[in-house]
């Protein structure tokens, strides 16, 4: 991941994953290609 993105830019990508909240219920709009790879590549979970 480090050879085509700086640590400060896979962080912005990840801080634009859209949450929305209505009437109390949280909405988590699906991941973008690019987020997925980032999760994928770190280990991590996608949020649900």
């Amino acid at each position: 991941m480090y050879k085509k993105m700086t640590l400060k830019q896979l962080l912005h990508m990840l801080s634009r994953h859209r949450i929305q909240q209505i009437n109390g219920t949280r909405i988590i709009y699906t991941a973008t290609k690019e987020q997925r790879n980032i999760y994928k590549a770190f280990n991590v979970e996608e949020p649900v």
